[in-house]
């Protein structure tokens, strides 16, 4: 089976590099001095422009204007309902945690973000815990946003380990105007939450800069379940020519939770203190032929975690740390060969690492343990009259498991003016963490990569003069060493590779502009899995109207959950859920904006995680300004 797909794939790229049409090609435009809006193109699924339309791999993706009026700090809220097959644990107003009783899993297509089976990425530069391999929810900000892509399927030909299940590529906001404008917004609401966000952009010639900054409290609606946040982010350019441009950027967000346990045993003096910074350097080229970059990035965290005690027992007498860090630089150039042809090739590097401990001199869980891995990979895509092919090759090889293979290919079909089929096969992989390769009881150093092997077939339609735009995939995923902690004997768990797994679902999604001032988005997603894990529902369904009359702007959505495991096992315990939200805004002067929102305005009682109930109806108003 290896070697057939190995030799499609080469023949694909062999294919791909070697033929060429004389007809026009959108590839040739995303490259050069092309005039392509930018509202139409990704780089998430070939880290150079590309017409979303033309790419065989299917991607989402979520615009400014969706994150603004959202009203959210955090950012996974707003994808939740904007993906589909995009699902994220919560259990309260705001703030997710880390640690035991932390929410913000994120699940994609059955695989579950706890273990890193869903990469985040910011402009391209992983994310995540390194010691636990898993994303900090708490430290992807809104507005920091210019646009999220979400590659959904595999993607490690291009991002490596952790992307089995797809990838979140927030891509930062930048200073696109001439001169200094600056936006606030204040808000406030249920349970004594408040929200507080700025932004300054400045552009002057080839300079431009962004700085912001976020403050965020509630006092949570259970006892002890009271969370603050404060981040901030900088981000400046310079255009050193007409074709080079060096781009820098640093964020950091602290945040701190308290951690309330399951309603029927609560937890007392449970906290969570996370401190995540980031940091980025690139420099970019643009020629007529050519473009490509070298990006270099440090992330680090810092984590003091207070288990707590239930009623009876008796204060920790020392607090969790843990740090964490991952340093790397990755490369790419793309060419256009001939009319038609691109080709990107790219190298990567990181080192990453960390430590834990309670008590620093006898409870040391990982001491400054660290890791690299170095990659390369080429990617050829090929404009053919209405076709477009694309395959690919990364070589990645780990410290501990040595070389590991990724092939990708697809084909993407103009079957009509406003018609796209297009089919992908993708390999991801991940390797163990370092928390399940070395800490804690379950810990076993013999673990092996898990690996999934994907097909989608999606189908891109236009409707009514690209008034309405529909998408549907269809996909089937199936891989095996899947790392699960297993019962070894009375009350001992190891980590384990458990054998193969097999998921398959559908996955839709419109837009339609019904009138110039009145807007309809719908996703829908199903999901089969071969073994159901908690935090990934069978249905999940969201549907969302925009009607703007005059200064006026009113909004409604409405999102069903069903079939959403909160046990697994013998007393397995599934859920379902329809929530309803809506906001109103009136532009009282040009520059001035007032809002009011309210969320699970039906008042439902449900659990995204068992033990953990939701608030009822929350209510915030507030007043935004751009000046």
């Amino acid at each position: 089976m290896k070697r057939e797909v190995l030799l499609s794939v080469l023949f694909c790229l062999s294919a791909a590099t070697g033929l060429a049409e004389n007809d026009p090609v959108l590839l040739q435009d995303s490259i050069g001095n092309g005039t392509i809006n930018l509202d139409e193109v990704v780089v998430t699924g070939t880290r150079i422009p590309v017409p979303r339309d033309v790419l065989p791999v299917p991607i989402t993706v979520v615009h400014r204007s969706t994150i603004e009026h959202s009203e959210e700090t955090a950012l996974l809220p707003i994808l939740m309902r904007q993906v589909p097959g995009l699902f994220v644990t919560s259990r309260g107003v705001a703030g997710y945690g880390v640690s035991g009783g932390a929410a913000g899993g994120i699940d994609m297509r059955g695989f579950a973000g706890g273990a890193g089976r869903v990469l985040i990425l910011i402009d391209g530069h992983p994310q995540y815990a390194t010691i636990y391999g898993h994303p900090v929810a708490d430290a992807y900000i809104a507005s920091d946003a210019q646009r999220v892509e979400v590659s959904r399927g595999a993607a490690s030909i291009l991002y490596g380990s952790n992307a089995m299940g797809g990838a979140i590529n927030i891509i930062t906001r930048q200073a696109t105007e001439e001169g200094n404008k600056f936006s606030a917004r204040l808000i406030g609401g249920s349970h004594g939450t408040q929200r507080y966000s700025v932004t300054d952009t400045y552009r002057d010639g080839r300079f431009s800069g962004i700085v912001s900054g976020n403050y965020e409290r509630t006092d949570g609606h259970r006892a002890n379940s009271a969370f603050e946040s404060l981040a901030g982010s900088v981000k400046s350019g310079y255009e050193l020519s007409k074709e080079w441009k060096v781009t820098g950027n640093a964020n950091i967000a602290k945040s701190k939770a308290e951690v309330p346990g399951q309603e029927s045993r609560p937890l007392l003096d449970g906290t969570t203190d996370v401190l995540r910074g980031m940091s980025g350097l690139s420099l970019e080229n643009i020629y007529g032929k050519t473009r490509g970059a070298v990006n270099f990035y440090y992330n680090w965290g810092d984590h003091e975690i207070n288990d707590g005690y239930y009623e009876g027992g008796t204060p920790r007498p020392y607090l969790f740390n843990s740090t964490d860090y991952m340093g790397g630089v990755n490369i790419y150039q793309a060419v256009n060969l001939f009319k038609g042809n691109t080709i990107t090739g790219g190298f990567d590097a990181k080192l990453y690492g960390g430590d834990a401990y309670r008590d620093p001199k006898t409870e040391i869980y990982a001491d400054d343990v660290k890791l690299h891995e170095i990659a390369g990979y080429i990617l050829a895509q090929q404009q053919l009259r209405r076709f477009m092919l694309e395959a690919g090759l990364r070589l990645e090889n780990h410290e501990l498991y040595g070389s590991e293979w990724v092939p990708q290919a697809g084909v993407s079909f103009k079957a009509a003016e406003q018609t796209h089929l297009k089919f992908s096969f993708s390999k991801g992989f991940r390797t163990p963490n370092m928390r399940e390769l070395y800490m804690y009881a379950a810990a076993n150093e013999e673990l092996l990569p898990e690996r999934s092997f994907s097909y989608d077939f999606t189908i891109l339609q236009g409707l009514l003069n690209n008034r309405m735009s529909m998408e549907l995939s269809l996909y089937y995923i199936k891989g095996d060493n899947l790392i699960e902690s297993v019962e070894i004997g009375e009350s001992r768990f190891q980590n384990r590779n458990v054998g193969e797994f097999e998921n398959k679902g559908i996955e839709f999604g419109l837009n339609y502009l019904i009138l110039n001032n009145l807007s309809l988005n719908a996703n829908y997603s199903y999901l089969d899995m071969q073994k159901p894990i908690t935090g990934a529902p069978r249905n999940k369904f969201y549907a969302g109207a925009t009607y703007r009359p005059g200064k006026f702007t009113f909004s409604v959505g409405a999102q069903a959950i069903d079939k959403l495991y909160l046990v697994t096992g013998e007393n397995a315990r599934a859920t379902g859920y329809t929530l309803v939200d809506t906001r109103v805004a009136y532009r009282l002067f040009k520059r001035m904006e007032v809002f009011a929102k309210g969320d699970n305005l039906l008042a439902q009682k449900y659990e995204t995680m068992a033990g953990y109930p939701m608030p009822r109806a929350t209510f915030m108003g507030g007043v935004s300004f751009n000046l």
